[in-house]
């Protein structure tokens, strides 16, 4: 079995230098058997086809990968698991993004519209609507220096506008390595309250302050936007329809 034309296919089309690339690692330690490392490469391969438009979008590839690898990491019990379940973690973050670039203030509205749309497409018109709205923020130097900064701040007392970055920075990649079912809200829920009061009390965060209560109920929405997306790929329906535009 050619794992290595694989792995350099997969490296190339999403843009991933090699010191970056840890899939065959990752693959190595998930799996035992060369069938379904090969069965696993496949369907990797048939889903980074989806995006064959956007291939020659260095930071969506990027992005794309990162969703792969963090989805290897995740619990599945079977290749058709880890298929369906790269499918939806994928979708989320698109979804994510876009609400985060745009920076929509009515999320309820926008996600309801998301709904009508994955319930008449099937999934690469999805994926094709999604990045044609996120292809612009791939190209815009002010928010990615936005991101970029949020990364690279260092972990440290600052006025409440950095912790409050620093905070749900650290938040959203603590829910990005979770294992989130519309089974588990409960447990999820309970961690959350968990990480949210260690990292308020590492910033120095006066506990059931104003600042305190109103960043919980901001970082209880990013799980619920989750949970929601979630509902969503849950409904997918797959039959054929013609697609509709997402506006």
């Amino acid at each position: 079995m050619d794992f290595e034309s694989k792995y350099f296919e997969i490296s190339q089309f999403l843009s991933v230098s090699e010191p970056e690339f840890k899939l065959n690692k990752k693959i190595d330690e998930k799996f035992d058997s060369d069938s379904l490392k090969m069965e696993v490469l496949s369907k990797i391969n048939q889903f980074i086809s989806y995006f064959s438009i956007f291939k020659n979008e260095e930071l969506f590839m990027n992005s794309v990968y990162y969703c792969i690898e963090t989805t290897l990491d995740l619990g599945f019990e079977s290749v058709s698991d880890f298929k369906e379940l790269l499918i939806k973690n994928t979708l989320m973050r698109l979804v994510q993004e876009y609400i985060d670039y745009a920076q929509l203030t009515q999320k309820r509205q926008t996600l309801k519209l998301f709904s009508d749309s994955f319930e008449k497409l099937q999934i690469q018109p999805i994926i094709i609507n999604l990045g044609l709205l996120l292809k612009p923020m791939y190209q815009d130097k002010v928010y990615l220096d936005r991101i970029n900064y949020a990364k690279e701040v260092q972990i440290s007392y600052s006025p409440l506008d950095d912790i409050e970055i620093k905070i749900k920075t650290l938040i959203d990649e603590w829910l990005k390595v979770q294992v989130i079912t519309l089974n588990n809200q409960t447990k999820v829920k309970t961690e959350l309250r968990k990480k949210y009061e260690v990292l308020a009390s590492k910033f120095e965060v006066i506990k059931n302050s104003d600042f305190y209560l109103k960043l919980f109920t901001e970082v209880k929405e990013m799980l619920s936007m989750r949970f929601t997306v979630l509902s969503l790929m849950e409904s997918m329906s797959d039959d054929s329809i013609e697609p509709i535009p997402i506006n």
